[in-house]
């Protein structure tokens, strides 16, 4: 029996997929669990080889809220991006095929939508190296109207760089002409959340865990960590907080860039890195957070740390 809703849900979930068979019933189960019922469920079929289509259509046929768009393979930012181009809610959130969430996801956050341009809930993460799950939350419901509180707080407890822990509001979306920067093929997530926030006045945190996130066996090695992708994520920041006076303690940007900077260095030529170097020393007199945190990356002299970096790589 299908379910019928209005012609407009309050909520649009973006679900991209792409040959996630073995995850994705696990996926739309949760969804279609959760306790507050009024939303659309967008799958983006990303050119899926592996049955996963088939999956999509049978469920679609049996509820009426959920949509099957096809696209041919052009990665994660495209199929969002297709998602938000056939959304009809006031309101999107996404998820990843591959996940799952728990009832009240929806419910949690929408529950505290009307006070915010953006609500983030806490996750739970599911850390393959120990077999264990690990909950990142606030572990209280705060708003935020600075934005250097705003980053420092989430990013240091891992909480901004995702979309799939956040509702975001539709109008806000398409009147900044928001969208997935499909050249990335990281911080793809970070750098969509921190042109939103560029949008907003307020962002309210709530405690909830409600996300079930897989955290990716060969993460390390899965990504590139592109270092011109991670250095526009770290303009936008730069963006944000320009009229914040002194520095501000976001180690965890130091600390990412300089894996994509040492992947970087590993190979291509001194003279190509230097650029990417300088931008290092100032990202690191930005952002630590102690005298002792970066040092090297503050001090050295750019030639001194492209060979560390090398040598470390290497």
């Amino acid at each position: 029996m299908k379910t019928v809703i209005p012609s407009r849900p309050a909520v649009s979930v973006i679900v991209p997929v792409y040959n996630s068979a073995s995850t994705l019933e696990r996926c739309l189960e949760s969804l279609l669990a959760q306790s507050f019922t009024d939303f659309e469920i967008i799958l983006v079929d990303d050119g899926s080889t592996d049955g996963s289509a088939d999956i999509c259509a049978g469920y679609s046929r049996h509820d009426s809220r959920i949509k099957v768009i096809s696209q041919p393979n052009r990665g994660v930012s495209a199929a969002r991006n297709l998602g938000l181009d056939n959304a009809s809610g006031e309101y999107v959130a996404f998820c990843d095929s591959d996940d799952m969430v728990r009832p009240s996801w929806l419910s949690s956050m929408m529950a505290a939508a009307g006070k915010a341009g953006l609500v983030v809930c806490g996750y739970n993460i599911y850390r393959n190296d120990t077999g264990e799950w690990e909950q990142k939350t606030l572990g209280h419901t705060e708003i935020f109207t600075d934005d250097d509180v705003l980053l420092e707080t989430l990013l240091s407890c891992s909480l901004l760089q995702f979309v799939w822990n956040k509702l975001f509001n539709m109008k806000i979306i398409r009147e900044s002409g928001l969208r997935f920067e499909e050249s990335f093929t990281v911080f793809e997530d970070e750098y969509f959340v921190l042109g939103y926030i560029m949008n907003i006045g307020k962002v309210i945190c709530i405690p909830e865990c409600t996300y079930d996130y897989w955290h990716p066996a060969d993460f390390m090695k899965k990504y590139d960590f592109g270092i011109d992708s991670f250095k526009a994520v770290v303009e936008r920041i730069y963006a944000i907080v320009k009229n914040v006076q002194g520095h501000l303690r976001l180690p965890s940007i130091v600390y990412w860039y300089k894996i994509a900077l040492g992947r970087y260095v590993s190979t291509h030529s001194y003279e190509e890195s230097k650029d990417y170097l300088l931008f290092a020393r100032k990202l690191a007199i930005s952002f630590h957070d102690g005298p002792l945190n970066h040092l090297t990356v503050r001090f050295l002299p750019p030639g001194l740390l492209y060979l560390l970096l090398k040598a470390v790589h290497h």
